[in-house]
């Protein structure tokens, strides 16, 4: 059954926005998992059927290097974007249904602020972030966001995969399904700061272009020379072919280890 997504991408259209309460967020962040089932997407992937509507319902296309995971399969991913992969997947190991929940963090992440948690400069630095679970709070991006948000996601953003949430913990994560009124209250109030994830959006999407001048750039490379193949069998999309571009540019924020 085909599907038609004329409301465009769901960024876009937050960025479009006028206020976005963090209530109007945790509805997206169910219909993102809902939508992808166990195969969470980038944002360039997270599609709108129709904007025109109180709560646009999303679509997700390009699974391309998307694989399902059976609970007990032996299984190691050698596929994904850099910034969303788990830190199971930088360091080759086992794979299961946590590493789909590390990519909700990471969404969610982005859903509130515009930023990426774990995006360096070059794919080596990204890598390394996730690795050393390398990401924070930053006070101007998350002043208006709530504790519940936050926990929310650092109980994803867990490198230990035991301690990691699991699909029903997130569904009933106090920032989802509120336990109490006061809960539901905070939900309501508080706010992305639409200001800030605008500004972070826009270096993105500057970014995203960049790196798809370099893609096509690798690809012609490729036709001329013949295929490459990569020693440890892995194939991460990369940006490495924009990293010498990116170097000119100044550092727009140092990360620091989450506490």
């Amino acid at each position: 059954m085909n599907f038609s997504v004329s409301g465009g991408e769901l960024f876009d259209f937050l960025a479009r926005k006028e206020s976005l309460s963090e209530e109007e967020a945790t509805r997206f962040i169910k219909q993102i998992w809902r939508a992808s089932g166990t195969c969470t997407p980038k944002p360039e992937n997270i599609m709108l059927l129709d904007r025109n509507v109180p709560l646009p319902r999303i679509k997700i296309i390009d699974f391309g290097l998307a694989h399902k995971i059976e609970p007990g399969a032996d299984f190691k991913n050698i596929f994904g974007t850099p910034e969303f992969v788990a830190p199971e997947i930088v360091n080759y190991e086992q794979l299961g249904l946590e590493a789909d929940m590390w990519s909700i963090g990471v969404i969610t992440y982005i859903l509130l602020s515009g930023a990426s948690p774990f995006l360096g400069e070059t794919k080596q630095e990204t890598l390394g972030n996730i690795s050393a679970v390398n990401y924070d709070f930053d006070e101007e991006l998350f002043s208006h966001t709530s504790e519940l948000a936050k926990s929310f996601i650092r109980q994803l953003l867990e490198k230990d995969t035991r301690k990691r949430m699991t699909i029903e913990e997130t569904l009933n994560h106090p920032w989802i399904k509120p336990l109490n009124s006061r809960q539901a209250m905070v939900k309501r109030l508080s706010v992305v700061n639409l200001e800030n994830f605008k500004r972070q959006y826009a270096r993105r999407r500057w970014k995203l272009s960049f790196r798809i001048v370099a893609l096509c750039n690798h690809l012609t490379r490729i036709m001329k020379k013949g295929p490459k193949v990569l020693d440890d069998g892995r194939d991460c999309e990369s940006d490495q072919d924009e990293d010498d571009i990116l170097r000119r540019r100044p550092r727009t924020r140092k990360r620091s280890s989450t506490s």
